[in-house]
């Protein structure tokens, strides 16, 4: 972590609080070769019409076009307007998924940011769609994501941090069996909290049923229980649908609503709405049921919709 990128960051959250009022909408601008869809998102925003523009970027993302990394920024800026602060920091999440080394990346950091610190606003002063450079390669192994172990938090009482999970993404790489261990000692040692998270995050985007297992006691809450939320979050993201049964599994048992809303939200980033499906159903408290029918609402699937159309009746 760099002095000058800590700087550029700092200066990007205070125009945060720069955002332009009512009189000084931005105007989105697509190119007539885009995608008729991309198109009609951009029209959307412009008229202010923001669940038009969710569905319409949702359509360039399923279509994985060119500019499929652009449609999940938009996404969540779109959600973001609606109040949707949620579902929009984890589109931000889906989108390093699928597009580690996109530019947009940057602009979802800054609208996590925004959304993290408590800002109903848009994290962007003046959006402009403009055309991004040739993606930029991120050759270390910290996390690029935008969550507590991002640039904007890497603040940490042990000046080798960097160094220590360089060499543990290493081993990771070359033995995972023994970076494993590793990390199981590192989570139940006196480790400094940020290597624990950044341990937890090396863990969870190793396939092996060894990592898949210790994943699961994490995501009960039975190993490493203050880093149950974090751990939620990650399986969303990193291990798909592989780890989904024990997200139910902790939703039920969990009598704590961040948990419940980090299930919630790990499912919608899996895209299992078939189990948020089954949580609604099951939930008895109004304000959580809004919650899932909420990421239900913008998800895609045949159970999702199902269920829009049972509730109708």
């Amino acid at each position: 972590m760099t002095r000058k990128f800590l700087a550029s960051l700092i200066i990007a959250i205070a125009f945060v609080g720069l955002a332009p009022t009512p009189s000084r909408a931005a105007i989105f601008v697509a190119s007539p070769d885009d995608d008729p869809a991309y198109i009609q998102g951009t029209k959307a925003m412009n008229d202010q019409r923001w669940s038009d523009a969710v569905l319409s970027f949702d359509q360039v993302i399923n279509a994985r076009n060119k500019k499929a990394d652009a449609a999940f920024y938009w996404k969540a800026y779109s959600l973001n307007k609606l109040g949707e602060q949620r579902p929009a920091a984890d589109t931000c999440l889906q989108l390093y998924k699928q597009f580690k080394t996109s530019s947009w990346n940057e602009d979802c950091r800054v609208l996590s940011l925004s959304i993290n610190g408590g800002s109903n606003q848009s994290t962007d002063p003046n959006p402009d769609p403009r055309p991004r450079p040739d993606p930029r390669p991120h050759p270390d192994p910290m996390p690029r994501g935008p969550d507590e172990r991002g640039p904007g938090n890497r603040a940490d009482k042990d000046p080798d941090l960097e160094i220590k999970v360089l060499a543990l993404n290493a081993v990771m790489r070359r033995d995972p069996a023994q970076g494993i261990s590793l990390v199981r000692g590192i989570l139940a040692g006196d480790q400094s909290e940020s290597f624990k998270q950044h341990a937890l995050f090396i863990l969870s985007q190793n396939n092996s049923p060894d990592s898949q297992a210790m994943m699961r006691d994490i995501v009960l809450g039975k190993t490493a229980p203050n880093l149950q939320e974090l751990a939620i979050r990650d399986c969303g993201v990193y291990q798909g649908k592989r780890l989904d049964d024990a997200l139910a599994e902790a939703y039920g048992s969990s009598s704590d609503v961040k948990i419940k809303h980090a299930v919630i939200s790990a499912l919608f980033t899996s895209g299992d709405d078939t189990r948020l499906v089954d949580l609604a159903r099951q939930e008895k408290d109004l304000q959580l049921k809004r919650t899932i029918v909420s990421q239900l609402a913008l998800m895609q699937g045949k159970a999702a919709t199902d269920y829009m159309m049972e509730l109708l009746k």
